[in-house]
Parts: C-alpha cells; structure tokens; sequence
C-alpha cells in the first residue's frame, strides 16, 4: 500500500493544519498538528531573511529531521524551498516518497 499524508485544517487550538500519516511502514496511523494559526509563514510572504532566521531559531528543536514531529511539516510544507505551499506539498511528496492529500481549503 501506498504511503500516504493527509493535509487537513486543524482543529486543535492555536494550530492551523494537521497531517495523518497512514500505511508507513511499522506504525499505526498517526497524525501531527503543526503550524500556528495565527503564524505568518514563507508561504505567506514572509522573506528569505525571515525564513533564515525561523531555520536557526529552531534547526535543534527536537523532531527537526524526524518525519513523525510537527516542526517537520511546518519545515517542510510553510517554510520549505518554495514560496508555495502547493509547491511545497508537491516536493514534500516526492521526498517522503508518498502521496499528500490535501482535504478542506487551506
């Protein structure tokens, strides 16, 4: 079965999105919230400075290189290479080697 993230709005508290992993090999379906709701991002227009400055503020967080933590998919998918989140999901995917689902307007 195919590896496969789901991108939804979430509904947790002050978080703006949640990821469900699903199909990953050993685990049980999980999802992470990430992202805060208020939060301007890269995605949103913030600079390259700005983006710089989020990656040594938290580049030693623990679960920055761990797929199974939300600061990866905030990394990832609001401050990752592009300045798109569709381009983000779109690189992210391929990465991970999954399909990412996106439910819901973003």
């Amino acid at each position: 079965m195919e590896k496969t993230i789901t991108l939804t709005n979430s509904k947790l508290k002050g978080k703006r999105y949640t990821v469900k992993m699903e199909n990953f090999p050993n685990m049980e379906p999980h999802s992470h919230s990430f992202g805060s709701k208020g939060g301007k991002t890269y995605v949103d227009g913030r600079t390259v400075k700005e983006k710089g400055a989020f990656i040594a503020r938290h580049k030693k967080d623990k679960g920055w290189d761990n797929k199974h933590a939300g600061i990866y998919f905030s990394r990832y998918l609001l401050w990752g290479p592009h300045d798109s989140l569709e381009k983000n999901i779109k690189s992210l995917a391929k990465k991970l080697n999954s399909k990412i689902i996106v439910k819901g307007k973003l």
